[in-house]
């Protein structure tokens, strides 16, 4: 996901930046660890759509080579 990221403040229960690593194991099963409890998540829609690019990534490599392009900007 992108770095340069600030947190999104749109509750006053936002704890702020959230660390999420997407990885794929042998079996092909997608594993998405954000480190600790999450009850709920907020993100702009380039986060989404960069967030969806790499849950795609993840998964098609297991079934196939694609190349999804990064999103301009």
């Amino acid at each position: 996901m992108t770095t340069d990221v600030k947190p999104l403040s749109l509750r006053v229960d936002d704890e702020g930046e959230l660390t999420v690593a997407v990885t794929a194991d042998p079996s092909g099963m997608i594993a998405i660890d954000f480190g600790k409890p999450v009850h709920w998540l907020a993100m702009s829609r380039q986060q989404a759509q960069e967030f969806a690019l790499l849950i795609l990534r993840r998964s098609a490599a297991r079934v196939m080579q694609v190349d999804f392009p990064d999103l301009p900007g």
